[in-house]
């Protein structure tokens, strides 16, 4: 069934969010930092995410998110990052497999992302140098497996 045939007439998105937790928080501030304006550098996080579906509970998916930033501990940036979301999703099972995983993927970074960035700016916010603000995640095609020759 392709998204625009749903009957959205109850307007309940097919994609709801059941949970989400953390499985990893660390925060490191990093006493070496000196503020210099080269930190300034918008430094972006390395994000992975992870879509599966629960088996034996049709329609279940659980997304898992991880977000590293400054993981060798460069001084010139103030923190060490390295955060893991996970989070639980209902989709309507009258979407496809595809359509539900392409569904979830979205949802999922969108959510989990958001969660991690929250979570990393309230984290921050209470270390020696202040709130660290992440920038927005965006998905990308991953890259099709070549022939091998």
């Amino acid at each position: 069934m392709n998204l625009g045939q749903l009957d959205m007439s109850d307007n309940k998105h097919p994609i709801q969010l059941d949970q989400v937790l953390f499985t990893r928080s660390v925060v490191i501030a990093l006493p070496d930092h000196k503020p210099s304006d080269l930190a300034r550098i918008s430094l972006g996080p390395e994000n992975s995410i992870d879509v599966t579906a629960v088996d034996g509970q049709d329609g279940k998916y659980q997304v898992s998110m991880s977000s590293k930033l400054n993981i060798n501990g460069d001084s010139v940036y103030p923190y060490i990052i390295d955060m893991e979301c996970i989070g639980v999703f209902s989709v309507d099972t009258k979407l496809s497999p595809e359509e539900a995983i392409r569904g979830v993927t979205i949802t999922g970074n969108s959510v989990l992302y958001g969660a991690i960035r929250e979570a990393v700016a309230w984290l921050t916010g209470r270390q020696p140098f202040g709130p660290l603000m992440l920038g927005l995640s965006v998905l990308r095609p991953s890259q099709p497996d070549l022939p091998k020759n």
